[in-house]
């Protein structure tokens, strides 16, 4: 299966990641830019880059087990569009 991108939402984690492994986007820090769109340029291709270079088997996905089912659950939700 293609990793993709994808939104994901928890409690402790909002914001992209992939949706074969573990791997979070975590900014090195504010990006840089003189404007808002530069801002964002800069951003995306900070994610971009960290997204296509990451290696899944460096990432190991661990799935929750729900309890009262014995069944598992992933926490990725549908990918919502970058603005």
């Amino acid at each position: 299966m293609r990793r993709e991108m994808v939104w994901i939402a928890k409690e402790r984690f909002r914001g992209w990641a992939c949706s074969e492994c573990a791997f979070e986007f975590n900014p090195s820090g504010v990006p840089a830019g003189n404007s808002i769109a530069e801002m964002k340029l800069n951003y995306e291709r900070e994610r971009d880059s960290e997204f296509k270079s990451h290696v899944c088997a460096n990432y190991p996905k661990t799935q929750k087990v729900n309890p009262s089912s014995g069944s598992t659950t992933s926490k990725l939700k549908s990918p919502k569009p970058f603005s």
